[in-house]
């Protein structure tokens, strides 16, 4: 302060900011923070790596060029589906009706293409399709105040009877060369679905990281009435991302018809909805919201595509994969679990 009273300021700003200070709260919280997140990503490819090395033991071929491929396009209907689930869990919502989506994606475009439709226009009423179920989703779980584990589970029962009584049961099939190609066909020996993963995990990681849509999903899915009170549309924002989460499922299901050249109604179900939901929660999204990343699913969604595959190899019952499914997903909740108690007792 001067002699007439004027308060002066510097460029450097506060005197305490000495060139010796300790780093802020802010930094240290930001750094401790930084290095949680990538520890449980680290531990996450320290198990894959195990089991690389476990099947490879068990099977010589498990490594092989071709098998690799296969992992990864296996990996890659999971990983897209898995995409708009790390929104909505992040935001504190959960959908059950994934797997049924992604069958009436397939089976829905696969009709219009058998009736004659063009089948570019075959494919966007197929997500068109999605888009609307998970609309629906989004408006019972906000506007009938139906918790969203009974909405999209009652949506799950609903879209696949509906598809199993349209189809008999039976496969969809007869498809054209140009539509199956894009689920068959490689570029530069990779195959069109990894490299349609790719793009996809690119938008969703701009959009939960880049966009105002992440920064609202982590707001809701922390606290959704303090959300609220600062001025973010919460019931906007869940009829976004459940119509997201039902539009990319069903085109994931459009995907897996074009690879198998038939959409059957069982397809996805509630096999790919627990796999797809236990990859996001292993790969490190909060099962209660706010917390999640697409980097962290994409190696959940690889190392199920990794164990699958694997117990083939090694020529283990297939019925063995559930046990897994079921002890990854109690192992990832329970970790979440820790990981909360943890944060919660360092803000004390």
């Amino acid at each position: 302060m001067t002699a007439n009273g004027a308060t002066t300021t510097t460029a450097s700003g506060p005197r305490s900011a000495s060139l010796g200070q300790t780093p802020r709260p802010g930094a240290l919280a930001w750094l401790t923070r930084f290095l949680r997140d990538r520890a449980q990503l680290a531990g996450l490819v320290a198990v894959l790596i195990g089991l690389l090395a476990v099947f490879q033991i068990g099977n010589p071929v498990f490594l092989s060029t071709g098998n690799i491929l296969e992992i990864l396009r296996a990996s890659t209907l999971y990983f897209i589906v898995a995409c708009p689930m790390t929104l909505v869990l992040v935001s504190g919502g959960l959908d059950f009706s994934a797997g049924a989506l992604f069958a009436t994606g397939g089976v829905s475009a696969g009709l219009m293409m058998v009736a004659g439709v063009p089948w570019p226009l075959a494919v966007i009423l197929g997500v068109g399709v999605g888009c609307a179920l998970g609309a629906i989703n989004a408006w019972l779980s906000v506007h009938l105040r139906v918790p969203p584990l009974i909405a999209t589970l009652g949506m799950f029962f609903v879209a696949s009877g509906t598809i199993t009584l349209i189809t008999s049961g039976s496969s969809v099939y007869g498809f054209p060369k140009a539509f199956t190609d894009l689920g068959q066909g490689f570029l530069l020996g990779v195959p069109f679905l990894v490299l349609y993963a790719v793009i996809i995990g690119v938008v969703f990681w701009i959009l939960l990281e880049k966009t105002s849509l992440g920064y609202d999903a982590r707001a809701v899915g922390g606290n959704r009435a303090a959300a609220s009170a600062n001025g973010i549309r919460v019931n906007r924002h869940d009829l976004i991302i459940y119509s997201m989460m039902g539009g990319i499922a069903a085109l994931a299901g459009i995907m897996g018809a074009a690879r198998l050249s038939s959409a059957n109604p069982a397809a996805g179900g509630t096999a790919l909805t627990f796999q797809v939901v236990t990859a996001v929660i292993i790969g490190g999204t909060s099962l209660f919201g706010g917390i999640g990343s697409i980097g962290g699913s994409a190696l959940g969604a690889l190392l199920f595509a990794v164990i699958n595959n694997g117990l083939v190899v090694i020529n283990v019952n297939s019925l063995a994969q559930n046990i897994f499914v079921g002890v990854i997903l109690v192992s990832a909740v329970a970790i979440d679990q820790f990981r909360r108690r943890r944060q919660f007792t360092s803000r004390r």
